[in-house]
């Protein structure tokens, strides 16, 4: 982990892992809320187009049978980046996200299908994030998403 990050810092000299970090959970909040609402217009700038693919493949498919998802992020328990390393000029962090969640998908009529009400989850995400550190973008995108059991 240690010398992904300093390769990282290397090539980008802005990169700093707390400030990092401190954005990742930001965009952690930005992609729950945005999926859960089926905004595709949200999510388009933050994720590689594989993973906007699969996002709007599940909303579709979500729409068309006429079921709701609500997410209610109680809190971010913990963010930490788990892996970092620079493959050629692209930079991989793959943070750990430790959240409260609560989540309910409802069908057509309101009926809840899927989750609890009220019920709070404790869910760990790994998420990756990669950005060419040439690029005058400073933006990460989303490039891949994990639930480790």
């Amino acid at each position: 982990l240690d010398q992904g990050l300093a390769a990282i810092r290397e090539a980008d000299r802005s990169f700093a892992p707390q400030g990092f970090v401190a954005g990742a959970k930001v965009a952690f909040e930005m992609v729950l809320q945005a999926y859960a609402k089926g905004d595709l217009k949200a999510l388009r700038p933050l994720l590689a187009n594989e993973v906007f693919e699969e996002f709007a493949g599940a909303i579709r498919e979500r729409e068309q049978a006429g079921e709701t998802l609500e997410t209610t992020l109680v809190g971010v328990t913990s963010a930490e980046i788990a892996e970092a390393e620079l493959q050629g000029k692209t930079a991989f962090v793959t943070v750990r996200f430790v959240s409260e969640q609560i989540n309910v998908s409802r069908d057509v009529g309101g009926k809840v299908i899927d989750g609890i009400e009220n019920r709070v989850e404790t869910i760990t995400d790994l998420w990756t994030f990669a950005r060419n550190t040439r690029s005058r973008d400073p933006n990460w995108k989303l490039v891949a998403t994990d639930t480790p059991e």
